[in-house]
This record gives C-alpha cells, sequence and structure tokens, in this order.
C-alpha cells in the first residue's frame, strides 16, 4: 500500500454530495467506414478482456482518521465499464444530456475510483468514450498522458487499447546498476541535507506574503482572501453543474503570441478574462477589480510515473476591468511570469506547502461562513498540452477531446483548455448559481479572441460572425 499524499488527500477530504471532486473527458469518434456497426461491440469486448494497471487498480482505503492508502486490487470490469447506446441518430442535445446526468453522482469509494462509458448512436456514426477519473487518482497533465498512452498515431494500427492498461515505458538510459543506486542515495542524501534551507524557504515565503499585504514591496501574486467576491463565487447548492465547449484555431492563437512575444497561456486566459467582465456586465454585476484566477502548473517530468498530482497551483490577478485587450494581455504576461519565476526558485518542499496554502484558501469559504465574503479566487484555470498530430483508435479517428471540468470548493467556475492536434479544445464547467449560461461565456470567449487578433494582428478573421458587443446587445434584449 501507498500512503495518499497530502495533496491527493485534500481532494478526498473536501468532497460532497454537492461537490464532485472527479475529472471528467470525453473523446468522439468516427469508426473506420466499413466497421460503423460492429467497431462498439467489438471494443467491448476487448476492453472487457484488458489489463488493468495503476493508478486505475488502486482503491481507497483509510487507515485513521484523516490518513489513508492506496491498496492494489484486481477491479472488476464489468463495474467499471459502461455501454450506452443513444437511439440513432442521437444528438448532441442528447449526449449532453446524458454525460451531465452521468458527470453528477459520486464515485462509489468502494471500487477504484474510475467508471468508463462508450457511448454509441450518435449524429454522423460517431461514438463516444468518456472518462470519469477521481483527481486523487490522477491530475489533469497525467491524464493528457494516458490518452496519449492508448491512442496511435496510425489509422492502420488496429490494437484496441483501453486507458487503464499499462503505458509503455521510455527506454532507459544505459548505465551500470551501481550507479543508478548510488544516484538515488545521492539524490536522498541531498534532500535529506537541504531540509533546513527549505523551512528556512517556507518561512521565507510567509514572510514574503506578508510583506505584499503591508504593501511593503510589489506584490508577486495575489493574496489569499484577498479577491473581490462576484457571481462566479457563488458556490453549488446541489450537483447539478452546466457545461460548454468550444475550440479554437491553435494557428491563429500562436500567432498572436508571437506578436505579442507572450505565451499560449497568456492569449487565452486574456480572451477569458475579457468574456467573463463582459458576462458580469451582462448580468449587471460589474466588479471594479481585477478577477483572479487559481492556476495549475504542471511540475511532471518527463517519463514520470502517472500515478497523484505533481503539481503546484498559484493565484494569478488578471486584468484592470477597463484595460483595452492589448493592456490586459500584458498585464497577464506579466502576472504569469512573475508566478513561474517564483515557482522555479521555491524548493519543491516549500512548493508542496504553498500549494495546500492556497487550495486551503480557496476552499475556506466552503467550509466556514467567515470566509464567505473574502474569497481567494473568482475561479479556475488550467490548460494543458495534448498531442499535436492526428490519433486514432483501432482505426477509428479522434475527431474531439472535452473535458468536463470540476467546479472548485469555494467557488462555481472552471474554464480548462487542451491543446489537441491544431485545435485549443476549450471547456467551461459551472455551478448554475454562478453562471447559467456557459455556452454565452464560450461565445464571449471566441469573439474576445476575434477581437484580440484584430487589435494585435490588424486583420479579422473568416470566422468573425458577431462583435463581442453585437453579443452584449441581443442578451440584453432577451434579459429585458
Amino acid at each position: 500500500m501507498k500512503t495518499v499524499k497530502p495533496l491527493d488527500l485534500a481532494f478526498l477530504l473536501t468532497e460532497s454530495s454537492s461537490r464532485c471532486m472527479h475529472m471528467c473527458a470525453f473523446m468522439l469518434f468516427d469508426p473506420p467506414a466499413r466497421e460503423r456497426e460492429t467497431f462498439v461491440p467489438r471494443l467491448l469486448t476487448a476492453y472487457r478482456q484488458s489489463e488493468i494497471a495503476a493508478p486505475f487498480n488502486q482503491k481507497l482505503k483509510w487507515l485513521s482518521k484523516g490518513a489513508a492508502a492506496w491498496e492494489t486490487v484486481e477491479p472488476d470490469l464489468n463495474y467499471h465499464l459502461r455501454h450506452i447506446a443513444i437511439p440513432k441518430p442521437g444528438t448532441m442535445k442528447q449526449f449532453y444530456e446524458n454525460i451531465s446526468f452521468i458527470n453528477s453522482t459520486l464515485l462509489d469509494r468502494g471500487h477504484p475510483l474510475w467508471e468508463c462509458y462508450v457511448i454509441e448512436g450518435l449524429e454522423n456514426g460517431r461514438f463516444a468514450l468518456m472518462i470519469k477519473i477521481h483527481h486523487a487518482l490522477i491530475d489533469g497533465e497525467a491524464g493528457l498522458r494516458v490518452l496519449r498512452g492508448f491512442l496511435s498515431d496510425s489509422p492502420r494500427d488496429k490494437a484496441l487499447r483501453a486507458p487503464w492498461m499499462p503505458l509503455a515505458q521510455p527506454k532507459p538510459k544505459r548505465r551500470g546498476a551501481s550507479g543508478t543506486a548510488m544516484e538515488r542515495a545521492q539524490q536522498v542524501l541531498g534532500r535529506l541535507r537541504k531540509l533546513p534551507g527549505d523551512l528556512i524557504g517556507m518561512g521565507g515565503e510567509v514572510v514574503n506574503l506578508g510583506a505584499q499585504g503591508l504593501n511593503l514591496r510589489p506584490r508577486n501574486s495575489a493574496l489569499p482572501f484577498a479577491a473581490r467576491r462576484t457571481l462566479f463565487n457563488n458556490q453549488a447548492q446541489s450537483a447539478e453543474r452546466r457545461y460548454a465547449n468550444c475550440e479554437l484555431s491553435l494557428d491563429r492563437v500562436v500567432a498572436i503570441a508571437k506578436a505579442s512575444a507572450t505565451s499560449i497561456n497568456d492569449v487565452l486566459m486574456t480572451a477569458i478574462d475579457a468574456a467573463l467582465h463582459s458576462y458580469l456586465e451582462l448580468r449587471q454585476q460589474p466588479t471594479g477589480k481585477p478577477l483572479v484566477a487559481i492556476m495549475p502548473m504542471s511540475l511532471r517530468a518527463e517519463g514520470e510515473s502517472v500515478e497523484g498530482n505533481q503539481v503546484t497551483v498559484d493565484l494569478i490577478p488578471m486584468g484592470l476591468p477597463q484595460a483595452s485587450l492589448n493592456e490586459r494581455l500584458q498585464q497577464i504576461h506579466a502576472a504569469t511570469q512573475r508566478a513561474k519565476e517564483k515557482g522555479r526558485a521555491l524548493p519543491r518542499v516549500v512548493r508542496d506547502f504553498y500549494a495546500l496554502f492556497v487550495f486551503g484558501s480557496t476552499t475556506a469559504s466552503a467550509v466556514t461562513s467567515v470566509f464567505a465574503k473574502l474569497p481567494s479566487s473568482n475561479l479556475v484555470i488550467s490548460n494543458m498540452k495534448g498531442p499535436t498530430e492526428p490519433l486514432y483508435l483501432g482505426g477509428a479517428s479522434l475527431a474531439a477531446f472535452h473535458g468536463l471540468p470540476i467546479v472548485p470548493p469555494g467557488g462555481g467556475l472552471n474554464v480548462t483548455f487542451a491543446s489537441m492536434n491544431r485545435w485549443i479544445c476549450l471547456g467551461v464547467g459551472a455551478a448554475p448559481e454562478a453562471v447559467d449560461d456557459p455556452l454565452l461565456l464560450t461565445q464571449l470567449i471566441a469573439q474576445s479572441l476575434n477581437e484580440l487578433e484584430t487589435e494585435m494582428l490588424g486583420k479579422t478573421t473568416p470566422r468573425r460572425r458577431k462583435t463581442t458587443s453585437t453579443i452584449r446587445d441581443k442578451t440584453k434584449e432577451k434579459l429585458a
């Protein structure tokens, strides 16, 4: 058995019937032309006979109050693998109704914390693969690695691999056995020698936060409990969630990032930030302060195990409410750069402590009403880098990939985006109390990106049919 790490344990302890802490994603596939009727039955047969590897064979075992471990078991695939057939031709509306219902229930802790759904009958002959897995078992970056591991880059590869099967391990570097053992021993001793310095670093970061709070030095990031409360901080009162997705051209985002000397992440955060302010204005609840996002940042090394979470988090102050898109982009770029520099400078033990501290500050309002008016952030923004090439499952081509983002404790909104081939797949997950119309929010994000492209590159895109102001005007008419 392996002890559950502190950050992983936090995802378990903060879960409730109205706040699920599992991740969920779905993939849409086009089956091979000659196998439209036979592909899904063949897939189900192969999956029910497949091998199961960690972390999918890990079951939660409580050791004592507040302590837990992962126990290796033999999962029952008849339980974990589910088959749903929507009457043909199933619409995407029916599909979203089904997955929204599936995603609203907690995972059974009497089993390993994951489920897989094969959903057929979709329009155009497509089928979907939906994975539901607890955040304590795996993080988003590792989830994408699992995704890449069971898919192929060749349409001629007919192997039907499952997400829970063992991943192919990279070839180890050539070295002697004694050298490897010696290196591991040196690493352990090195960490032990660094512990006093790590503890000093931890104290230094706390002092640094205090100095920022007293305005004795420039702020490197947003301070806990200092965000302005907005509509997005309304917490879920039930398990109901609302979702919307859109695809954005990766090439367009890259062009804007190059022209502005920023990053893909900065460009998308800018479009999201502008859209959030527009959404608040439409709901007649504008804010006079920058919004604050809690942003996970992956620390997972190449070839590292996919188990658990290898991330740190920080609070990122975004753009000023009245800033132009270019100004907003530069403000967000400066904030993310400071956060990355701080993350690189902190020793690992300090990063872990700080991540728990930030995570704890965002969940405080969910635990006690004292902090309900003192949120640390307004939403979660998360990004992941996926494969850039076309992918296939047993010859079926991957047509789309989307996540159903977790609604965070202490808030009601999560915007997650992942790169896939030449597209950015962006998903909004929200409590209805925070965002009652996530589709409108995705439209505002897309239009903000269009306007940023015009401002930075001096051109309009053929996809642009409505300006953000047009969407605002039409929405105001509906509300009136």
